[in-house]
């Protein structure tokens, strides 16, 4: 017979072992390939969802200057470097020129050429026609405009903002002129409006979506530079860059981050470009900041499903090869002894495992590779991940299977169970114990030394630590190890338990556990592992799910937050405060008007927001708590809704001065926002008269004051203005209502205020705060302590008090200062500075995605819609937890091979034990019992200690791996810990039952073996 033909008749021999070690293979094949492929294109799908998601400033990084007197050469000097310094990295730019509001009439036969000017806007940007749609006519530098419009001599044809020409009274054809000496006739040839004002390309310039703010209208598309020239106005040009989404990888993003910084040193130093105000703007940085410390916390948590599929999948591996080995124990010692030597008995297994194992991780890698592309169309595959995983499982396998056989090859002595090993093999394996039990309290230590797997490098960039975020697998394994050292002792307990009861089970079996405890030891330590494993999972899913909500609900304040462009001070009715536009959405239970922006406390900055604490409970307890301790501001009783106000005014001035006083009335909402009623106008020379105002239909109104603006006096003196008395609906109001103090104005100050009684005029009191924990220890302040801000929006410098310290502070992080939306607005209106607009509305509501989708489709809107779900670490973090699951889901599939290894191992060692006992009377029936029940005490014992194990490996590590997980979290917020249930009592009942099978079988062979007549030891 041939070596070749000796060789086949072996491995068919053990043809079901061999099978086994496939199937593993084949699974760890898949399990590897799947897990690194997915976490490879979910670190990219989410740095580029990121990207693509990311509106407005937070999409785009601008630079501007004036535009010098060479504009070419002013292009050409930024393109040089913008090429150079951004589009190798992922990046594209575009250029425009736009100026400040310039004055503009209209003329034409209709229109009175006398008119009033309003100030227009006018851009140059040639990727206009990309980013928007013609509502009618043509762009100003279409081919065709001249059959569109007929063109007029002399003038420069533009394409208007749709909603300005609306509000305007423009249509095609329409001439304007620009104020200047050399005026500029405009013709209107074309409307537009933006396909997405959220798009960063338009760095979300109010102008864009809304057509007319703050009395300046456009923008005017015009086609060419030159038209700018000479304008009576500034011109600008910007360079607006934003991030290639589709074509981003996270090196690529990696060098964007550095350079963009380095852009606006660069510009400065180019002679061309001009050095007149060269700005930087944008929050592009901050986005690729962001993303970036996500998939930092992907590569800290990818590692742990990884190395659990290796090791429970080589484990799987080294158990069947053991088994193999233990039942080529009689070939191999006969091969021996006829001149075969360790050598060749080595190659022949190596061949086997490559025979086995090569195709077998090929078709697991491939199968991986055809579900993910099911699963996730679209996605590019890494079949270089592909190959490396089944490769490494081949050699892996290969190496296990040669290495079994070269030490059966080179034993001096071959004992009656292959399982039990001599002195020097146990002291080895604990030395290996104590190497693992070192390795991972060394991690640990470092783990716990830096709260966390990401470390501050050098350069200021977070990073993984290679040894930190070991620490999770170490500990897991370690703890394993050690409690698999404990079977033997519990064995023996539970046998003096059992030999106090009568019969043969429990007794015999618990006999057999502690006698021969070696050979559950491999199984036992793979069930503890899987089980630990899982249970890991579910705490960390269940913590970082927590946490992640906990973040997000920070950070966005409602389900939705819906930001407003271009608001900043109130100027006049504000139809946003005066009209909740949410309050008809069925699926909108709470609408909250709020502020958020700048402030400084001295010379440290903060984010200040201002909310309406009497509605914060409907936006969940954490919210809810922050706001507890504020006091919404006390003022005068509410108005009827839609009363008539009046109130008389009465005018000192020097004989002769012109001009009129226009009166303006001041409302706060029901939620505290302010709004602006104009009232009518007093001329000086009358000395007297009345204003008057219609209040909107809404509850809740209250007074807040009036305020007089002087016009036309041409500085020849100033007015005295005296409010009052105070009329509604014809009746004399209560005194709460009567203004308090005379205002003065005139050509050095225009516009004065007078409060009434009610709302504390003249000394409102300090507003009640609450600190976030970092800004709180950064100015050493404690509840009770006094201290000024100042708002930067509108400058005025409240007085506060501080009434709470929280860890976070919705929509501001540890570092913000929360407050009542009333008292700021009351604060702000008395310190005479401006009176902030809110710029958000906060919703609570049960359909957060759908009311976003419906706001981001509402193309003239001038506002952004933000979910939670659009801050939540999910999207990079989720499918390294569903890793984590297919991971410890692999583990039990290998700890239930191993059952099975064992199980197999169990019969051909313990055959003749089977014969024995059927001598000695013992029933069939009652050794396939006692069988089950050994297997079920081991079992149940492995899946406890598992659990334990696993517990405790958590409780060191999952709160600190949340933590990392969610990028830029508060570092005050603590992180509770969690468990999710379901998938884990979903796992262990799958296990349990798939273990019972085995058991099952197991024992129904034990019982036809002993039930079977005529057997002797020696037909073995």
């Amino acid at each position: 017979m041939g070596a070749t033909s000796t060789a086949v008749a072996r491995a068919n021999a053990h043809r079901g072992v061999f099978a086994a070690i496939a199937a593993v293979v084949l699974a760890l094949a898949f399990l590897g390939t799947a897990v690194l492929d997915s976490l490879a294109n979910a670190s990219l799908g989410g740095l580029r969802d990121g990207l693509a998601s990311a509106t407005g400033t937070n999409g785009a990084a601008r630079w501007q200057i004036r535009m010098a007197a060479d504009a070419e050469a002013q292009a050409e000097a930024a393109a040089s470097v913008l090429d150079r310094m951004l589009v190798p990295n992922g990046a594209e730019w575009t250029r425009s020129v736009q100026t400040s509001p310039v004055d503009v009439r209209r003329v034409g036969a209709e229109a009175d050429p006398t008119g009033d000017a309003f100030g227009a806007v006018l851009l140059v940007d040639d990727a206009v026609p990309g980013r928007a749609e013609l509502v009618s006519g043509a762009w100003p530098d279409d081919a065709d405009v001249a059959g569109a419009v007929a063109i007029e001599p002399g003038t420069v044809a533009t394409a208007v903002q749709s909603d300005a020409a609306q509000a305007l009274g423009l249509g095609l054809g329409d001439v304007l002129v620009v104020d200047d000496a050399d005026p500029v006739r405009l013709q209107v040839v074309g409307t537009w409006t933006a396909s997405d004002p959220a798009d960063p390309a338009w760095f979300a310039e109010p102008i864009v979506s809304a057509g007319v703010v703050d009395d300046a209208a456009g923008p005017f598309v015009v086609a060419d530079d030159a038209d700018l020239a000479g304008m009576p106005a500034a011109v600008l040009v910007r360079w607006t860059a934003t991030a290639d989404a589709d074509a981003m990888t996270p090196a690529l993003a990696a060098g964007l981050r550095a350079a963009l910084p380095d852009v606006e040193p660069v510009l400065r130093a180019q002679d061309d470009l001009g050095s007149d105000g060269l700005g930087t703007s944008g929050g592009l940085v901050l986005t690729l900041d962001r993303l970036s410390a996500g998939l930092t916390a992907v590569r800290a948590i990818a590692p742990l499903p990884v190395l659990l599929i290796a090791f429970a999948g080589f484990a799987a591996l080294d158990r069947l090869s053991a088994l193999l080995a233990a039942g080529r124990r009689g070939e191999t010692l006969l091969l021996r002894a006829r001149g075969a030597s360790a050598a060749r008995l080595t190659r022949f297994s190596v061949v086997e495992a490559a025979v086995v194992g090569v195709p077998a991780a090929a078709a697991g890698a491939a199968l991986a590779e055809a579900v993910l592309g099911f699963l996730r169309p679209g996605e590019a595959r890494s079949w270089a991940v592909a190959a490396a995983v089944a490769l490494a499982c081949a050699l892996g396998a290969a190496a296990l299977l040669g290495g079994r056989a070269w030490w059966e090859a080179t034993r001096p002595v071959l004992r009656g169970s292959g399982d039990e090993v001599g002195r020097m093999p146990r002291a080895a394996a604990a030395g290996g114990v104590l190497l693992v039990v070192i390795a991972a309290a060394v991690s640990l230590w470092q783990f716990r030394l830096y709260g966390s797997p990401l470390v501050t490098g050098a350069s200021g960039v977070r990073e993984v630590d290679p040894v930190a975020v070991l620490a999770p697998m170490l500990v897991l394994v370690a703890l394993a190890l050690v409690g698999n050292g404990l079977v033997r002792p519990v064995a023996r307990l539970l046998e003096r338990l059992a030999a106090a009861r009568p019969g043969l089970v429990p007794a015999l079996p618990m006999r057999q556990l502690a006698r021969r405890a070696g050979l559950y030891a491999s199984a036992s330590l793979m069930t503890m592992l899987a089980v630990g494993a899982l249970t890991l999972a579910a705490a960390f899913a269940g913590s970082w799910q927590a946490f992640d909500r906990a973040v997000s609900a920070a950070s966005v304040g409602g389900e939705v937050r819906v930001t407003y462009a271009g608001r900043s001070v109130v100027h006049d009715a504000d139809p946003l405060a005066i009209e909740d536009p949410f309050a008809d959405v069925a699926s909108v239970d709470a609408s909250l008007p709020v502020f958020r922006g700048e402030a400084r406390i001295g010379s440290d900055p903060t984010m200040l927001v201002a909310v309406p604490s009497s509605g914060a409970a409907a936006f969940g307890p954490a919210i809810a708590a922050a706001a507890a301790t504020l006091s919404p501001a006390s003022g005068p009783p509410a108005l009827p809704a839609g009363a008539t106000l009046d109130v008389e005014v009465r005018l000192a001035a020097p004989e002769g001065t012109p001009g009129e006083v226009a009166v303006s009335v001041w409302i706060l909402g029901a939620d505290g926002e302010a709004s602006r009623l104009p009232a009518g106008t007093v001329r000086v020379d009358a000395g007297a008269g009345a204003a008057h105002v219609a209040l909107p239909e809404a509850e809740g109104l209250r007074l807040l004051g009036f305020d007089a603006t002087a016009t036309g006096t041409q500085g020849l003196g100033e007015v005295e203005v005296r409010f009052g008395p105070v009329s509604v609906d014809g009746t004399i109001a209560a005194s709460e209502l009567q203004p308090e103090g005379d205002a003065t104005v005139g050509s050095k100050r225009p516009t004065a205020r007078v409060g009434v009684a009610g709302a504390g005029a003249g000394d409102p009191g300090p507003v009640s705060a609450v600190l976030g924990a970092a800004l709180a220890e950064r100015i050493g302040a404690v509840p009770g302590d006094a201290f000024t801000f100042r708002i930067l929006t509108g400058g005025a410098s409240v007085d506060a008090i501080v009434t709470d310290i929280v860890a976070t502070v919705p929509g501001a992080g540890d570092a913000g200062l929360l407050a009542d939306l009333s008292e700021i607005s009351l604060a702000a209106f008395d310190a005479d500075e401006g009176v902030p607009a809110f710029t958000e509305r906060w919703l609570a509501t049960t359909t957060p995605a759908a009311i976003a989708d419906d706001l981001r489709r509402d193309t003239a809107a001038a506002a952004t819609a933000t979910t939670r779900a659009d801050v939540s670490s999910a999207p990079l973090i989720g499918p390294a937890v569903n890793a984590l699951w297919a991971g410890a889901a692999g583990a039990l599939v290998f700890a239930a091979v191993a059952l099975a290894a064992l199980t197999a191992a169990l019969a051909r060692a313990r055959f003749g034990e089977v014969v024995v006992l059927r001598a000695l009377g013992m029933p069939a029936a009652l050794q396939g019992r006692a069988r089950f029940a050994e297997l079920a005490v081991s079992l149940g014992t492995a899946v406890l200690v598992g659990a334990v194990v696993g517990a405790i490996t958590a409780v060191a590590t999952v709160r600190d791996l949340a933590r990392a997980a969610v990028a830029d979290a508060p570092g005050a917020l603590p992180v509770a810990f969690g468990f999710d249930l379901l998938p884990w009592a979903v796992g262990i009942a799958a296990f349990l039952a798939a273990a019972a099978a085995i058991g099952w079988v197991a024992a129904a062979s034990v019982r036809r073996l002993a039930a079977t007549p005529g057997i002797r030891e020696e037909e073995r």
